[in-house]
Parts: C-alpha cells; structure tokens; sequence
C-alpha cells in the first residue's frame, strides 16, 4: 500500500516526458474540485453540482444563526465557555460562506487562471520542450503538495465528524444531529479542500511562470555572439529585442496571474489573518477549560491544531511566491548586459522594478501575509488564551 501511495505521489505511472500533457489531467484532483465548484470554463456544469452547493450554503446559513442563538444564550448567562465555544463555530462556518462567494463573484478570475495554466502546458510541450523538464519538475513539487494539503484537511474534517458521532451516542436527537452536523463537518472540510488545494495549484503557477521568466534571461543571449559589423549588429539586437518581448510579454502575464489570485484570495487571506488568532485562542481555551474537570473534546483540538496548519500554509506560499518574483530582478544581473549595449537597458529596468515591489495580500489595517504575520498571530492567541484563563467569570 506504502509503495502505491509513493508511486501515485511520484506520478511514476504518468508519462510527462513527451507529447501533449493535459493540466488537468496532471491535477486531476485539482481538476473534479474545480469542476464541482463550477469554476470550470471550457466544460459543462454538472447539473446535481447547483443542489449540492445550494444544499451548503443552506446548511452553512442555518449553522451561523444556530452559533448567534448560541453565544446569546452565553452572553444571557454570563458563560464564557459558550461564548468562546459557539463563537469560533461562527467563525468558521462564516469562513465557508465566504468562500463559496468567491466562487461567484471571482469567476472571470478563475477562468484567466486555467487559461494561463493551459497556455502553460501547451508552450512547454511544443515550442518551449527544452524546459520541458525542469517545468514538470516544479509541476510535481505542486502536485506532492497539493496530495498533502488534501489529506491533512480531510483528516481535520473526518476527524471532527468522527468525534461529533460519538458525543451525539446518548442524545435523544441523535439521528437529526448527527446527519446535520456530520454533513456541516464534511461540507466545511470539502469547501476548504477547494480553496487550499486551488490556492496550492494557483500560487505553484505563478511560480512555474516566475521560473520560465528566469530561464529566458538566462538564455537571453544563447546562440549569440557578438557582433563584429554593422551588419551583425543589426541582427544582434533584433534578436536581443525579440527575446526581449517575449520575457516582458510573460513578464506581464505572471502579473497578471498574481493579479487575479489577490483579487480571489486577498479578502479570504484578510478574514484568515483577522480571525485565524480568535479562532485558535477559543478553542484552546474551551479544550482546556474542559480538560480541567476531566473532558477530552477531540473536535475542539482537532480544530485548534488544524487551523494553526491550514492558516501556516498560504502563509508560507505567499512568503516563498514573494522571494520566487524578486528572484527574476536578480536573474537580470546575471547576464552580460554590459556587452549587450543600451538596447537592453529599459527592459531590464522595467523588470526589475516591478520584481522589486511586493505582493498586493495587504489592505489597510491588515499585515502582508507571510510567515512573520502568522508568527505575530499566534503569539497574540497565546496572549490571549493566557488572559482568558486568568479570567474569573
């Protein structure tokens, strides 16, 4: 079993090496989420898809005014356990409605990004095959860490479902319950499986976009010499400029890319940043409260180290997607420019001015998603949870 499962991650039984690679066959996971979140351009819908999210949203719907009725009856009766506890599940069923109106009101996006990734693909086994190579070498990196992201977040989501059914064994409402509440766990688990499993598939693009950019300048000036006439001359910097247009061109679509992935996923970042701290803080504190009188609650620890990872993770993509797009300014010095002449000179400033200037994942009265953010979150959670539990209430 081991050994399929390394074989299936390793992608040993798929023949990138040659021919036409379809993308979503290569993400074929990536592929049926999309394609069931109905961000597909260039396929029919499904039509039982349009029950199935109605169906989510409802129950997310009816969650969130089960939560408010939850933290009223808590702030009535002066419980902070209830408080804390019925505001994080608000918290996150918020979060999965959100996420479901990305997918509406950000559909031009997603559709730009599959065309990209298609374009991608096609350039890379055709006219652009010498990079055939390293390009699948950074698309199976994506892949390993999309398998991964999908299986720590259905274990937080089949976990939390497990541990619901076991605590609804005695309650007389068990059927309804635990239909409800399982079906809310899953939904919320498949929701979030979408939007990290994109981001991981998105944000994997602009990389292998930033790359491409890089093996071009690096190549700038193969199969050139320099010229020794006039009219060597001529053809030598025809060529340069071609080259040129070309880096610029995909210069300008890798922007573009990263353009639509902030417009998708600021907002969800923002929310992340903001309620990420919350989140973590009361389900520690709600455990532990619990755990003081002798009561294990699997569903809040299950919770509370999922959100720490889930919210880890776009908080590293975006760090090393940063480092990713200013390497391209370093890419430009490591060319001969100076025997290339002033013809080359707006190009590469044009580059390495917009290298230099940092992602668009900040809004006023928000931090730049990064590892350093997610670190200052999570000591703020702690400080609060330590003030929570000095609390007499």
């Amino acid at each position: 079993m081991l050994k399929k499962f390394k074989a299936f991650l390793n992608k040993e039984n798929f023949d990138s090496s040659n021919g036409f690679v379809d993308p979503y066959k290569y993400h074929f996971t990536s592929y049926y989420i999309l394609k069931y979140f109905q961000v597909l351009d260039n396929e029919p819908i499904p039509k039982w898809t349009y029950f199935f999210l109605t169906f989510m949203a409802i129950c997310a719907i009816i969650a969130l005014g089960l939560m408010s009725l939850a933290v009223y009856h808590g702030i009535d009766t002066n419980d902070l356990q209830i408080i804390t506890e019925g505001g994080c599940y608000f918290i996150i069923q918020f979060y999965e409605m959100l996420m479901l109106l990305c997918t509406i009101i950000n559909l031009p996006q997603y559709h730009d990004f599959l065309r990209t990734l298609r374009d991608d693909f096609k350039y890379v086994c055709s006219e652009g095959a010498k990079y055939r190579d390293r390009f699948f070498e950074n698309q199976l990196n994506t892949w390993k860490f999309s398998i991964f992201s999908v299986i720590f977040t259905s274990f937080i989501g089949g976990g939390v479902a497990l541990f619901t059914s076991l605590c609804l064994f005695a309650s007389p409402l068990y059927e309804i319950s635990f239909i409800y509440s399982n079906f809310c766990a899953l939904a919320y688990a498949y929701s979030y499986i979408f939007m990290l499993q994109t981001q991981v598939l998105w944000i994997g693009e602009i990389m292998a976009k930033a790359d491409l950019i890089i093996w071009y300048i690096q190549d700038l000036m193969e199969g050139l010499d320099l010229p020794n006439n006039q009219e060597e001359a001529d053809r030598f910097i025809s060529v340069i400029k071609s080259r040129m247009r070309e880096i610029v061109r995909e210069h300008h679509s890798m922007y573009k890319l990263l353009k639509n992935y902030t417009t998708v996923y600021k907002k969800l970042l923002m929310f992340e940043q903001k309620a990420s701290g919350p989140v973590v803080c009361f389900t520690a504190y709600c455990a532990a409260e619990q755990l003081k009188v002798g009561e294990v609650n699997g569903i809040l620890m299950l919770l509370c180290g999922g959100t720490i990872i889930e919210v880890f993770i776009p908080s590293y993509l975006c760090t090393i997607l940063s480092i990713k797009v200013r390497s391209i300014g370093d890419a430009c010095l490591d060319i001969p420019f100076w025997n290339i002449g002033l013809v080359i000179r707006p190009y590469m400033v044009l580059i390495m001015q917009k290298s230099l200037r940092p992602l668009q994942l900040s809004a006023p009265g928000f931090q730049e998603v990064s590892v350093q953010t997610f670190s200052n979150t999570m000591a703020s959670a702690y400080s609060f949870f330590n003030m929570l539990r000095q609390t007499d209430l």
